[in-house]
């Protein structure tokens, strides 16, 4: 029977500086989550601002037709002299610069260089949205075209000379986006989640998981764009925060790339953020508190009965005597 109410006062004892604590360190675990989130976050929106800032670096450099158009030499030129020019464009950037084309102000293609074979007859620009846009606007357009076996490519027209006046002649251009797509990727190699690029219209360009490639023009994931339009209702660059779409969450960053509609992103899911070393004190510290309670009902219980059960008992026996 004593043995039996040994374990009913430790069980006790337990359970009653158990349930505070468990209650503690419920939302101590929870605040460590929370940080933990907001550390992933931050992380998460450096790596988008940084990436933005690449991107918008090489489209100034490698996809911006302005450096041609503008060109001293090669608005001096005639319809032979440019074309040189375009074709040794194509020839220092293959990679790239798939095919130039010299438009008139109606559109009608006047000269063409292609990186390849070109046996293709002369196009007829007066009906691409393309051309439209750069004719109504007298500056430069562009829109993303995705093949089924090709990488996705960048399609220009820019006016020719200096902004302002009315041209007489635009150049259109298609730029394989297959460089920057590569370099999409290698900036998203170390990401927890999913990092890329993705066009105005909310299509994939590049991303390190590489849903753009089984999947051309696949749209992003629906957290994605939810953030980039409060970011573009708020007029924000740069926006990251937890989302939440049909009973998941996911931790989003998305950062404009300056001078486009493009924006790059990262997408988390809430519970594969990589644990990190707060995570794990967390764990031990409660950890070490139930061991810590439950040898504190050891040692109360042994002092109990020393104090207690057997005072009182060598206390009894002491009265005993005077009585007798």
């Amino acid at each position: 029977m004593q043995e039996k109410n040994k374990y009913k006062f430790l069980a006790t004892v337990i359970c009653l500086f158990l349930l505070p604590f468990i209650i503690v360190s419920r939302h101590f675990a929870i605040g460590s989550r929370s940080l933990q989130k907001n550390e992933t976050l931050r992380h998460s929106e450096m790596r988008t601002v940084a990436g933005a800032g690449i991107a918008a670096n090489e489209i100034n450099t490698s996809y911006n037709l302005s450096r041609l158009t503008g060109d001293k030499k090669f608005l001096a030129a005639g319809t032979g002299g440019r074309k040189a020019e375009m074709a040794l464009k194509v020839k220092e950037t293959p990679l790239i610069y798939s095919e130039l084309a010299l438009l008139t102000a109606s559109g009608r293609e006047v000269c063409r260089v292609a990186a390849g074979k070109d046996g293709k007859p002369l196009i007829d620009y007066a009906k691409s949205g393309v051309f439209a846009e750069a004719k109504k606007t007298a500056a430069a357009a562009g829109a993303v075209e995705y093949g089924e076996y090709t990488p996705p490519a960048l399609v220009l027209a820019g006016p020719v000379g200096a902004p302002g006046g009315k041209p007489e002649y635009f150049l259109a251009a298609r730029l394989s986006l297959a460089y920057l797509g590569e370099l999409v990727r290698l900036m998203g190699k170390n990401s927890p989640g999913n990092f890329g690029l993705l066009d105005g219209g909310g299509q994939i360009i590049a991303d390190s998981m590489n849903m753009s490639t089984v999947k051309p023009g696949i749209q992003a994931p629906p957290e994605v764009l939810k953030l980039i339009a409060a970011a573009q209702e708020r007029s924000l660059r740069n926006f990251a925060r937890e989302i939440s779409f049909k009973g998941s969450s996911s931790l989003v960053s998305v950062s404009n790339v300056a001078g486009t509609r493009w924006w790059i992103y990262e997408i988390t899911d809430s519970a594969d953020i990589p644990s990190y070393v707060g995570s794990s004190r967390v764990g031990k510290v409660v950890f070490t508190g139930i061991l810590m309670i439950i040898l504190f009902a050891l040692i109360t219980h042994r002092l109990a009965m020393v104090w207690l059960v057997r005072g009182n008992e060598a206390a009894g026996a002491k009265q005993g005597q005077y009585r007798g």
